[in-house]
């Protein structure tokens, strides 16, 4: 829950029916913009204009080909453990490892991303994300891949992960308007279910059949062809300089003021309170789901890859039916009705051993992801000011997932002394009591509009 899974959040320049020239590429100050109001939207969310933006159709090009290869080596990644180890345990430390970058260094890395060219920050970050996926994949057809070295590079690729979410959400608001933010976060979950669809499915059965080195191999070639893509963004203009303040006050002073933005809107604080509870378990049980194919559903792979794309294609089509509609009014309301949603599937799971249920409640678990998240993540990016949003979107991002990290070792933990089921029921029955008690008690996020 929260903006940018998504893991991982202002107002656009430019009329509201061409494309909008990108006017985030940033030299070392902040963007002198004022923040969105919904009075200056006029016009309803629009696929096709979003599309026809130039800016935002090489950046959504350029995600759509990084994450065809993430997908795939998320299922090399985790069946490599499971090889390495064959303990649940350890899948949950490695899923643990892709968490605690976005809670150690969100806020700091905000402070950076509202200061840095947004186009460069993400072309340079691809391609440091291809030299260490490369860097693992020689580990792997040497032999030579270990829980402590895989560990490493996992936390390096989702350090990167970290400032490539950040950067491109808080990239958004600056080429679309506000208008067509719906179907500019539409677009990027869209791409990223059908990746997940695709490269999950696919991953499962290629490393059934091939092994986890080439699906690494090919992972590592896609964030040199998303650089490619980011590269040809075309460059935006430059705000003029501004003195330059003392580097240590100035930079104490500007990550203090993306909490205190957080700090002064309650629904904020609100959201805050349900992720840090619900993102605990909801990370535990994603980190499950392998172990959950293996040990419970008797299946390989293959059967962890189909999970995972049946809540991509449930994503999909969220994604799609969320993109079209205008949530200025009814934001908190969608969080909450798919929050409890989520809980539920996640409860059902609990109780089945069949292949075919479980994909069924996952594709549920995937309507309603997209359902509870994609209009909290358009509220962000329509009321945090430009020059801010790096700033909030790292902090924020950081305190909603800071017990994230905890939640699949504690979910490794649990399921090696109970079972495996036995986490999905207590996971599905927070979630829905939470989502549930939110909604009666959370008043400002329940009725939060931009």
């Amino acid at each position: 829950m929260g903006p940018g899974d998504s893991e991982q959040p202002s107002s656009a320049k430019g009329s509201a029916a061409a494309p909008v020239p990108v006017a985030s590429d940033r030299g070392k100050g902040p963007e002198p913009f004022p923040a969105s109001t919904a009075s200056a939207v006029s016009v309803p969310p629009s696929y096709r204009r979003a599309l026809g933006n130039r800016p935002f159709l090489l950046l959504w090009l350029a995600q759509l080909v990084s994450q065809s290869g993430d997908f795939i080596f998320e299922v090399a990644l985790l069946w490599l453990v499971l090889e390495i180890t064959g303990s649940v345990f350890d899948v949950g430390l490695v899923v643990a490892a892709t968490i605690v970058p976005t809670v150690l260094l969100g806020p700091f890395l905000g402070v950076y991303i509202d200061r840095w060219d947004h186009r460069r920050t993400l072309l340079g970050t691809n391609l440091i994300q291809g030299v260490v996926v490369a860097a693992l994949s020689g580990l792997v057809v040497a032999g030579d891949a270990t829980l402590p070295g895989l560990l490493v590079l996992v936390l390096a690729l989702a350090s990167g992960a970290t400032v490539v979410r950040t950067t491109t959400a808080a990239y958004v608001p600056s080429v679309v308007e506000v208008s067509d933010l719906p179907p500019a976060n539409g677009l990027l979950s869209v791409s990223g279910s059908m990746n997940q669809i695709v490269g999950l499915s696919l991953g499962g059965v290629f490393v059934a059949l091939l092994g986890v080195a080439l699906p690494i191999e090919y992972d590592a070639l896609t964030f040199f062809a998303a650089a490619a893509l980011v590269l040809a963004i075309p460059r935006g203009r430059r705000p003029a300089p501004q003195a330059a303040a003392p580097p240590n006050r100035r930079f104490r002073q500007e990550l203090a003021e993306g909490f205190a933005f957080i700090r002064s809107h309650r629904f904020m604080i609100e959201i805050l309170l349900l992720g840090l509870v619900v993102n605990f378990f909801a990370t535990g049980v994603f980190a499950l789901l392998a172990p959950f194919s293996r040990y419970v559903l008797h299946g390989g792979s293959a059967v962890y890859g189909f999970l995972g794309a049946f809540v991509a294609a449930g994503s999909l089509v969220g994604a799609t039916a969320m993109g079209r509609v205008d949530t200025r009014e009814s934001a908190g309301h969608y969080l909450f009705a798919g929050g409890v949603s989520i809980g539920a599937a996640i409860l059902l799971l609990g109780f089945v051993t069949t292949v075919p249920l479980a994909l069924g409640l996952m594709a549920v678990v995937g309507v309603a992801l997209a359902v509870t998240n994609l209009p909290i993540t358009i509220v962000i990016q329509a009321k945090v000011p430009r020059p801010l949003l790096g700033r909030v979107l790292g902090s924020f991002s950081a305190v909603i997932v800071a017990g994230g990290p905890l939640g699949p070792i504690f979910a490794g933990w649990l399921a090696e002394r109970t079972s495996i089921e036995t986490f999905f029921l207590l996971s599905g029955g927070v979630f829905v009591a939470v989502l549930a008690g939110g909604a009666v008690t959370m008043t400002s996020l329940r009725t939060v509009r931009y």
